[in-house]
């Protein structure tokens, strides 16, 4: 058995055999909201949609000590699909693959996503082109969904990029983790520990987001 009560998320990867070791949600530090998969929208785009505070949880797939893949718990189609940073549409991550519609339901290199923590609940993602995964400025509205898609296509480590991890649970045996807190308290400690700035009127709708876990 393999102990970590701090917490610390870089050492449940390590530790991790390959496979899924994690879910969790994933909050935007843009305060715009939680990570999520709209079934069927601009071929199932992650997105962000501020007025959402519905639970949306990821479960992260252990590749290797710096890798995973990131799967929607609830799939579109029932069985399990992947986050896939799309070279053929701008570097938009969808679980779709563009103009096919075909679901992404294997792992390539387009499904392999480089994980690094900043500090316990922050984190940030890159693609396999090694640039951020960085939520758009502007929301994109098609159908009945409005919402602000993610791109492969960040070149420095901005609030677009920050990604707060809200763990729900660890998920292989052989590991028990502990020690993680999903409260605004540890947040902001997080952001004055790493010098990183976000006004205050995002901090509170950040807070609400939070709150859900």
């Amino acid at each position: 058995m393999i102990t970590i009560n701090n917490g610390n998320l870089a050492e449940l990867l390590s530790a991790a055999n390959q496979g899924p070791f994690l879910q969790a949600e994933i909050i935007s530090l843009t305060g715009k909201g939680k990570l999520r998969v709209t079934c069927n929208w601009l071929y199932s785009s992650l997105n962000c949609d501020p007025n959402d505070l519905s639970s949306f949880v990821w479960q992260f797939n252990k590749i290797d000590d710096q890798h995973i893949s990131l799967s929607p718990v609830n799939s579109c189609i029932g069985k399990t699909i992947y986050a896939s940073v799309r070279d053929d549409i701008n570097y938009y991550l969808q679980v779709q693959a563009p103009y096919s519609a075909d679901w992404i339901t294997a792992v390539a290199r387009d499904e392999i996503i480089n994980l690094v923590m900043h500090d316990l609940s922050i984190a940030q993602f890159n693609g396999f082109n090694g640039l951020y995964l960085t939520l758009n400025d502007n929301a994109d509205s098609h159908g009945n969904h409005t919402g602000y898609r993610v791109r492969s296509i960040g070149t420095t480590f901005t609030e677009s990029a920050q990604w707060f991890i809200g763990v729900v649970g660890s998920l292989q045996p052989h590991i028990q983790f502990s020690g993680y807190s999903n409260s605004m308290e540890s947040l902001q400690q997080q952001l004055v520990k790493r010098r990183i700035s976000i006004e205050e009127n995002v901090l509170q709708k950040i807070k609400q987001q939070l709150d859900t876990l």
